[in-house]
């Protein structure tokens, strides 16, 4: 499978990628969980963190934000609250099961 990370070249790091990317990484870990492959359902979700990651280095980059004139610091809060909520998500299926 290839790369479903965040395009990163200046000219193409936009939210509308992340988004899409995003939905991709959360659809193979359904499957990767569904077919009991624990670690890699994981690292799916990580993924998605790390893209949130590499998205917002580039935000100032990003031609949507700027064209649609879209509020950065609202958007910032509202990708890191994705990441916590997928982080919680993670932890918890780490965790073991009593």
């Amino acid at each position: 499978m290839g790369d479903i990370g965040v395009r990163e070249t200046a000219s193409e790091v936009d939210l509308l990628s992340l988004i899409g990317n995003a939905i991709a990484h959360l659809q193979r870990s359904i499957e990767l969980f569904d077919a009991a492959d624990r670690a890699a359902g994981l690292g799916q979700l990580t993924g998605v963190i790390d893209d949130i990651d590499r998205y917002l280095n580039q935000l100032d980059k990003d031609p949507l934000v700027q064209l649609a004139r879209i509020d950065s610091s609202c958007l910032v809060d509202c990708l890191h609250h994705v990441q916590d909520d997928l982080s919680n998500v993670i932890r918890e299926l780490r965790s073991p099961t009593p």
